[in-house]
């Protein structure tokens, strides 16, 4: 028998390797559910858990924090689960034999590999009906719990509402048009859902607050999601979470991915921040033109969507001296993050100069590229190194009062 070329070899390990990792870790057991833009989590298909197993579609591997080999690609990922050797993962990925043994395969073996290979699409696909009944279950929770919000949910403007205008008002320095704040509403008490500090995974109602909470709307207008902010209990200030480290005083509730607060009627210049607070912060400062359309994007990796790849950081680095890696700038023009509008034409990314100064240019070249791409003219702003706009707003009115 003729050994195969190094090019056949090469080809069909390639070809396991570019398989999509998530549908990897679903098709050989895995029950995942998303934490953040490409992290997904669940109980490991090998050696259980709740959340010790994850896959991160962007950097296309997979971690077990229960094993010692538990990390790697999606052919390491197949030999973790099943246990199995180099050869036999890659066989399995790809549904083929390696190139050598298929020169001298019988017949009744190659009809017990199409069995397997038909009974394990039966099973995936199983799991993948299991999955989008799942997502589907979950967002018509979603969908119910953001209408009792809203049903709750008042106008600044409502008496009620003191503790939250304030909020903008006073503790944000925004003293801003009635027209920008439209779907920006208080609800007076909202239950906080975090970790608790004993190291417990399952999520527990930790406090009942008053709460900011801005409409996410996808690009025909319909409400997607709420951006909730959790205030004190009796202060225009942002409460500090109990329970574990992890909980934080903002929180989604339903979609972001694609959506924006929009803060104002749509026009054809658009100002776009991560946060409406300092969306309206670039307004109250009398920046950008009159007839700006503010927006916010939730986070930035919903303002910039993904990119092509990553690259080596030049500074930072692992707590093993590998360069952490970041976006490479190009953007994957099929996964957007904020979808605009029909008619806008310019695009103003009102930028944050208190993050990391190369990953957060990274990523806002993404979103340049994107909409450059797109036919739209982009420029960026950004405030003084260490401010984001809210901060730098009220840095100036201090000096006012000064």
């Amino acid at each position: 028998m003729a050994r195969a070329s190094d090019a056949e070899w090469n080809h069909w390990i390639d070809t396991a390797r570019a398989r999509d990792i998530r549908d990897v870790a679903l098709q050989f057991g895995a029950v995942l559910r998303r934490q953040g833009s490409a992290e997904w989590v669940g109980p490991c298909p090998a050696c259980g858990g709740r959340d010790r197993f994850a896959v991160n579609t962007q950097k296309r591997v997979f971690n077990c924090r229960g094993a010692e080999d538990g990390k790697g690609d999606c052919i390491s990922l197949v030999m973790h689960v099943r246990g199995c050797h180099f050869l036999d993962a890659v066989e399995a990925l790809t549904g083929t034999p390696r190139p050598d043994r298929s020169r001298d395969e019988t017949a009744e073996a190659r009809a017990s590999r199409e069995r397997f290979y038909a009974a394990r699409a039966i099973e995936y696909a199983r799991r993948q009906a299991e999955e989008a009944q799942r997502i589907e279950e979950e967002a018509q929770r979603n969908e119910a719990a953001i209408g009792d919000i809203l049903r709750r949910a008042m106008d600044l403007e409502d008496p009620r509402a003191r503790q939250g205008k304030a909020y903008v008002t006073q503790t944000r320095g925004l003293n801003v048009p009635r027209r920008l704040l439209g779907d920006i509403r208080f609800v007076e008490k909202l239950d906080y859902w975090g970790v608790g500090d004993n190291g417990a995974e399952e999520p527990i109602c930790l406090a009942t607050l008053p709460a900011i909470v801005a409409l996410i709307r996808n690009v025909e207008g319909d409400i997607i999601g709420l951006a909730q902010t959790y205030l004190d209990f009796d202060k225009p200030e942002k409460w500090t979470p109990t329970g574990s480290p992890r909980n934080s005083n903002k929180k989604v509730r339903g979609k972001k991915q694609g959506g924006m607060i929009r803060l104002g009627p749509i026009a054809e210049t658009i100002g776009i921040a991560e946060g409406w607070e300092n969306a309206l912060s670039f307004w109250a400062m009398g920046l950008g033109p009159e007839d700006l359309m503010l927006a916010a994007a939730v986070d930035l990796g919903n303002l910039v969507g993904r990119s092509t790849g990553r690259t080596q950081h030049k500074n930072l680095f692992d707590p093993e001296g590998r360069p952490r890696r970041h976006a490479n700038g190009q953007p994957k023009m099929d996964e957007p993050g904020v979808i605009l509008p029909a008619g806008i034409k310019d695009v103003i990314i009102i930028a944050d100069s208190d993050s990391e100064w190369f990953a957060t240019t990274a990523h806002l070249h993404t979103a340049t590229l994107r909409w450059m791409n797109e036919g739209k003219q982009v420029s960026l702003a950004f405030p003084p190194s260490g401010l984001d706009y809210n901060k730098f707003l009220l840095e100036e009115l201090k000096k006012g009062q000064a």
